[in-house]
């Protein structure tokens, strides 16, 4: 969800954004095992859905639970200091880690 942002007080537009989430499918609640959650991915469908006016709740609150199927997604372990790494996507091992399958 993206919008401009009037601050009350000062009038100041900011830029701002959203990130909805959702229950984290079998794969996500693994990565993100202590709040279990993960961001709504919807499909091409749901998306038009959900851009659409005039929602209901109830067609918000079942969008917003859609679970994006897990065998469609693949996850890989990054360097912690991939910001600076010459190759931010290159998988690493941890030994701490179990292996994510």
């Amino acid at each position: 969800i993206w919008q401009t942002w009037t601050d009350q007080q000062t009038g100041e537009h900011i830029n701002s954004f959203a990130i909805v989430t959702t229950t984290a499918n079998s794969l996500m609640d693994k990565i993100h095992n202590k709040k279990k959650r993960m961001p709504l991915i919807l499909d091409h469908e749901l998306a038009e859905k959900w851009i659409s006016p005039g929602l209901t709740i109830e067609e918000i609150r079942s969008i917003a639970a859609f679970q994006y199927d897990a065998t469609n997604m693949q996850a890989f372990t990054i360097a912690k200091d991939f910001r600076s790494a010459p190759d931010p996507v290159q998988p690493v091992g941890y030994d701490y880690l179990p292996e994510i399958q």
